[in-house]
């Protein structure tokens, strides 16, 4: 058996260490922590803009409200104060009216039923067109003439009158804001006059008769 002239060393494999890895303590936790530090800045966010919309909706909302109760309100008001104005308007018309009958009365029981022969005196409460009306253009001298035409107007188609009977019996009805119907009732018989008067600045005046 041949045996090696020199004999060979015998060489180890060389085993390299194993690299270790070091666990870097608290890594996992800071990862967590980022995590859930952006979830909360996230879901805060969504939360803000949601509630900010809410509360504009109930903002707009609420505007909405005020607005239709102002509307409402000046509604009612405007119409208190159209209420306010017909009620000053119907009473301004009812005390002119009471102003008129007032007048007419008067006018019948002192310049319609009495014994004075010549009613000149009185045409001061008639238009010029009333006066015309009655008189004619040219009038007669006659006082006699100037008092048939007074009565044919005002007084009644009896000739034998009772002024105590006609006054006392003498009703003034309105018929609208310018017409006035004169009652006239004697012996049993009653007739009316229609008459149109004008009212200015406080004064009356009698403009139609019929």
């Amino acid at each position: 058996m041949n045996l090696p002239a020199v004999a060979q060393p015998v060489v180890s494999p060389v085993v390299q260490p194993a690299a270790v890895q070091e666990d870097r303590p608290g890594g996992g936790i800071w990862l967590k922590i980022l995590v859930t530090v952006l979830t909360v800045l996230v879901v805060g966010g969504l939360g803000f803009f949601g509630f900010a919309v809410w509360q504009d909706r109930q903002e707009a909302a609420e505007q909405e409200i005020r607005l239709q109760r102002k509307a409402h309100a000046d509604s009612l008001m405007q119409i208190r104060a159209q209420q306010d104005a017909q009620a000053r308007e119907d009473q301004r018309r009812e005390k002119q009216r009471q102003a008129v009958c007032s007048f007419l009365l008067s006018f019948y029981r002192q310049a319609v039923f009495t014994t004075d022969d010549d009613p000149s005196y009185y045409a001061r409460y008639l238009t010029p067109y009333c006066r015309q009306m009655i008189f004619g253009v040219d009038p007669g001298d006659g006082a006699e003439d100037r008092w048939e035409s007074w009565w044919a107007a005002f007084g009644n188609f009896n000739n034998e009158y009772d002024f105590e009977e006609l006054s006392r019996n003498l009703r003034i009805t309105p018929v609208d804001d310018n017409w006035y119907k004169v009652r006239l009732s004697e012996h049993g018989l009653t007739e009316t006059r229609n008459i149109r008067v004008k009212v200015s600045d406080g004064h009356i005046l009698i403009d139609d008769v019929r």
